[in-house]
């Protein structure tokens, strides 16, 4: 929030864990520590089997949360996917491939990146679409992009998934593509809930809820989801201004 004279006015404290930008992903202190949470309270529900999660929209929250379960000891297969090649390119890859346990590739070979996935922690896959930003005015042609590879690459891996995390381009589609991806036990997570064109997809799971400011999640089994988050996780979200 900025005052008449141009500074930053404070935010008030009963605000703060939902107005400040986590340094952990692009998203509030406080849905970012819930995801951190829920990350870990899933870890353990696989009793030492590795936690295998797909994302789709990559960047800051790749290399944080992955950095996060490696500290923990926890074992994990991370698929990340990125539609923006440039970003992918410049500002994940370099990082991602620093690591010994991490490749970052920019080809969506199946069979080739199902290899990577049984010799490497993390995968990054970047795609060659630009900055598309299609809820921007003037801006909607975006939408129309050609994104099939990126939304189809987890089912053709055909693999099974704990949690698929969804906070990049084509969401709507993404969230009914999960359905197909997704253990029996497993969740949906879809960031940026509060935008109505996406919340048409929700029915087709039996179980979904809306928490933290921005985030919904799914599953295909009858739950309630207070056995994977806190109570307090439920309470007050974002909506439509």
């Amino acid at each position: 929030m900025t005052t008449p004279s141009g500074d930053k006015a404070p935010i008030p404290k009963e605000k703060w864990w939902s107005e400040t930008e986590s340094p952990k992903a692009w998203m509030s202190v406080r849905d970012a520590d819930l995801y951190e949470a829920l990350l870990h309270r899933v870890a353990e529900l696989r009793a030492g089997e590795p936690l295998r999660v797909v994302e789709w929209g990559a960047g800051r929250s790749t290399l944080w949360y992955t950095s996060f379960l490696a500290a923990l000891g926890v074992p994990y297969r991370w698929l990340a996917l990125e539609h923006h090649g440039q970003f992918f390119q410049e500002s994940l890859a370099p990082q991602l491939n620093q690591r010994p346990d991490a490749v970052a590739v920019d080809h969506d070979d199946a069979d080739a990146i199902r290899a990577l996935l049984a010799t490497n922690n993390t995968v990054a896959v970047g795609f060659g679409a630009g900055d598309l930003r299609p809820f921007l005015p003037g801006r909607e042609a975006d939408r129309h992009a050609d994104l099939d590879a990126y939304v189809s690459l987890p089912s053709r891996l055909g693999l099974e998934w704990d949690m698929v995390v969804i906070d990049g381009r084509k969401r709507r589609r993404c969230v009914l593509e999960a359905l197909e991806l997704l253990d029996p036990a497993g969740f949906v997570l879809l960031h940026d809930a509060w935008r109505t064109h996406y919340q048409c997809a929700w029915s087709e799971w039996t179980s979904g809820r809306r928490f933290g400011d921005e985030w919904w999640i799914g599953s295909r089994a009858d739950t309630d989801f207070t056995d994977v988050l806190p109570w307090h996780a439920f309470e007050r979200h974002a909506e439509l201004p």
